[in-house]
């Protein structure tokens, strides 16, 4: 957990500091609060002949924050998200979780574009960036691993500089497991993803 406070904490400054010469001129700040549920693929799997289906992170929940500078139609973003999560196998027929034991963090700046605008105030961007992940196992240190994701936005304003948004991403990243993790009938794969989140944003 320490080492995820010092990921998360300085984010607003770097960020402000990236983009700090773009705030004299007038533009737009906003920080927003997510929710939101990821779906992993990936992570393991089986090596022929072994038909077993391999681990992965199970469905976490994710609570995430979100600093973003809007310029024009574009903006710049960072955020960072937190989830406790289970591993999982699961097949056709059967799944089997094993609960707790596994902590994500995740950094992602991104830059998005509003694409059109829906009825007189909601708007529909596209955006996309790099991520970072720090997974974290209940008996030893972190593990970092990289990837990308992009995804669309719709933003809802809803008065006194607050707007809804409904967030939905897809994305890959490297396995969280490392070679001699997985038994020798499994091999490490990559791991596609897909989610959504509701947020608030509020500007400032």
């Amino acid at each position: 957990m320490r080492l995820c406070m010092r990921l998360i904490i300085p984010l607003p400054f770097c960020f402000a500091l990236t983009v700090g010469p773009l705030a004299a001129q007038g533009q737009a700040w906003s920080v927003g609060l997510e929710i939101g549920l990821t779906r992993f693929w990936g992570g393991s799997e089986p090596a022929p002949p072994n038909e077993a289906p391999g681990f992965k992170p199970y469905r976490p929940t994710t609570f995430g924050v979100r600093v973003d500078h809007e310029v024009g139609r574009a903006r710049l973003a960072v955020g960072a998200l937190y989830a406790a999560s289970g591993l999982g196998a699961e097949s056709d027929d059967l799944a089997v979780i094993a609960k707790g034991g596994l902590t994500w963090v995740q950094v992602a700046p991104e830059l998005a574009y509003r694409l059109a605008t829906i009825g007189p105030v909601a708007e529909v961007s596209l955006f996309a960036g790099a991520v970072m992940d720090l997974w974290m196992l209940s008996d030893e240190g972190g593990r970092i691993r990289v990837g990308g994701r992009g995804g669309l936005e719709l933003l809802v304003p809803l008065g006194s500089g607050l707007a809804g948004t409904l967030r939905a991403h897809g994305g890959v990243s490297g396995s969280l497991f490392r070679d001699a993790d997985v038994p020798s009938d499994f091999r490490t794969k990559p791991m596609p993803n897909a989610g959504v989140a509701l947020g608030l944003r509020v500007g400032l």
